[in-house]
């Protein structure tokens, strides 16, 4: 088990700043890998039925 996986099973509020200081680094480390993955391919919006668009043409408000 690797120090920041220790570290994240432990009370939160028994940390020490130091603790929270060696997560934070972590978790900017892995940001890059984040932010360097491929962005999922929007998919198109489904068809609606012709009820459906009626429906949306409506536009009411209803409060449930």
């Amino acid at each position: 088990m690797s120090d920041v996986t220790e570290l994240f099973h432990r009370d939160p509020l028994k940390m020490t700043n130091c603790d929270i200081d060696i997560i934070i680094a972590e978790m900017r480390k892995k940001r890059v890998m984040f932010n360097a993955a491929p962005l999922a391919a929007k998919k198109a919006a489904p068809k609606l039925t012709a009820g459906q668009e009626a429906a949306t043409k409506l536009s009411l408000d209803i409060k449930l």
